[in-house]
């Protein structure tokens, strides 16, 4: 059999690979390869040629014998799906029937979610997600999984041991460009998205780069996922410019607690009012790397990184998926309308644990008339009078290049 260590009881196709057992049903046999998993449990066949598997171009008949050396399983397209067996010796019929499973060009997963938010609600909806670190690495795999059809996803890091305790990508993915890792996490929920990476840095001298790849790609929301206050008003500028509404959102210091902001330009409050009017949280950010460390550090004594835990970024980062949704179903479904009249603000604050700005909070109980922890607040904040961006006597276009 081909030098297989043993035979499988589950055969998966993958999309490929069934577009070419669908295109034999009219045409002559096929051959190909099958790499085996789970111990040998499962063959896998991604289309690419081989001798494992032998595609029939229609069912056999009943005195059906194999007539050529090799193959491991025979199969052929039987409704929409597969029928899979393995196969005997030469000159003899089909062996035993084994499981087959067929994964579709599109995910199942958002075919199942369009019975809530409406058939291919967000198949041609475009998203930019800037930052690929914790928070932004679970933004995506949620949106690939509610059936968001289009990515654009920009990070110029690699995914390094430390990262993983923290990220939707593995071990395995160590070393890997983020982008890339996340594309392909993308297509293994959505195999049918578009994925479009940048590693560009993120910087002044990057801005129009940024820009025109928002406007190329037509971004239709911008989650900025970023870890530093530069970036995150250089992208707020750039969403302004281009009217690209932006959801940003960021944990403090270990994760006891985060903010989220959604920016609609021309109406809410811009991130640039949000420092000037709340500095203190502003600048209240998790240091989670030692380049984290080395950006914040001073000169008379050492800044450690102070990590929080991926249980308590993900109530941040699971808001700005909320807020996505609702922003990208507007006009499409009305399958949240009702969380839309309960999300207005534009900001709001989540907090983990009573530490530091916050420590002098009564303990939650079971009291519900007061300020405790595990709770989102609202937070209602004015658009500045003198923001230098969203302010309706500033010109946010000047020194736009």
């Amino acid at each position: 059999m081909n030098g297989l260590p043993s035979l499988p009881r589950q055969l998966v196709l993958g999309a490929g690979a069934y577009d070419s057992l669908v295109a034999a049903a009219s045409e002559a046999r096929l051959r190909l390869g099958m790499r085996l998993m789970d111990q040998g449990d499962v063959g896998y066949v991604d289309g690419a040629a081989g001798m494992d598997v032998l595609v029939l171009p229609e069912p056999p008949a009943i005195d059906w014998v194999l007539d050529e050396p090799g193959p491991a399983i025979v199969c052929w397209a039987e409704g929409d799906g597969v029928r899979a067996h393995h196969s005997t010796r030469l000159g003899e019929g089909l062996g035993e029937r084994l499981g087959a499973s067929v994964v579709p060009s599109r995910s199942v997963a958002s075919d199942r979610v369009g019975a809530i938010i409406g058939a291919d609600a967000l198949q041609d909806t475009c998203v930019a997600v800037l930052g690929l670190g914790s928070g932004g690495s679970f933004i995506v795999r949620e949106l690939a999984r509610a059936g968001v059809g289009r990515f654009v996803l920009l990070d110029d890091d690699r995914l390094e041991v430390g990262n993983v305790s923290r990220h939707e990508c593995g071990l395995n993915d160590v070393g890997r460009l983020k982008v890339n890792a996340m594309r392909d996490l993308v297509h293994r929920h959505n195999p049918g998205a578009r994925v479009v990476t940048s590693t560009t840095r993120i910087s002044g001298d990057t801005r129009s780069e940024v820009r025109d790849l928002l406007l190329g790609e037509r971004a239709e929301l911008v989650i900025c996922a970023t870890d530093t206050r530069e970036s995150r008003l250089l992208i707020n500028r750039l969403c302004l410019q281009g009217k690209h509404p932006m959801i940003i959102g960021g944990v403090y210091r270990r994760a006891y607690g985060g903010i989220v902001q959604r920016v609609i330009p021309g109406l809410t409050p811009c991130y640039q009012c949000f420092v000037q009017a709340l500095p203190q949280e502003a600048a209240d950010n998790e240091i989670s790397s030692v380049r984290d460390a080395s950006r914040t550090s001073y000169t008379d004594r050492e800044v450690t990184p102070q990590p929080g835990l991926s249980s308590d970024i993900v109530p941040i980062a699971l808001l700005m998926v909320k807020l996505a949704l609702l922003e990208l179903l507007d006009g499409r479904s009305d399958a949240f309308r009702t969380l839309s009249a309960d999300l207005v603000a534009p900001i709001y604050q989540w907090i983990n644990r009573r530490e530091l700005a916050h420590a002098s909070w009564d303990p939650m109980g079971v009291n519900v008339d007061s300020q405790s922890v595990l709770r989102w607040y609202g937070v209602l904040l004015e658009r500045s009078t003198n923001c230098a961006h969203c302010s309706t006597g500033a010109n946010p276009y000047v020194g736009a290049s």
